[in-house]
């Protein structure tokens, strides 16, 4: 980011505004609501290109195939445990 030289990826930044437009806003945005149902209506066409891709992999990412198991596993864990005590804490703040 040009003004604090950090480096911020653009979805992260985009993100955080649109966190900081939710939080200052005391009712959802209208077009926010229209968009996120079209996309949640569409979602299955966003794993289209990444089942297309599956079809042309080399004979190498079946040896990596446990570390990718393994990692996606513990990933998803992880992020579960997260989100229940990020929910637990803020259900108790409430």
């Amino acid at each position: 980011m040009w003004l604090t030289g950090l480096a911020i990826p653009g979805p992260l930044l985009g993100m955080l505004l649109l966190l900081t437009a939710l939080s200052l806003s005391d009712r959802p945005v209208e077009f926010l609501e229209n968009t996120s149902s079209l996309l949640i209506q569409n979602l299955s066409l966003m794993f289209i290109p990444i089942s297309v891709g599956a079809f042309f992999l080399s004979r190498e990412i079946y040896q990596q195939f446990p570390s990718i198991l393994t990692l996606i596993l513990l990933s998803t864990v992880g992020v579960i445990i997260f989100m229940a005590l990020l929910i637990k804490r803020l259900v108790r703040d409430d």
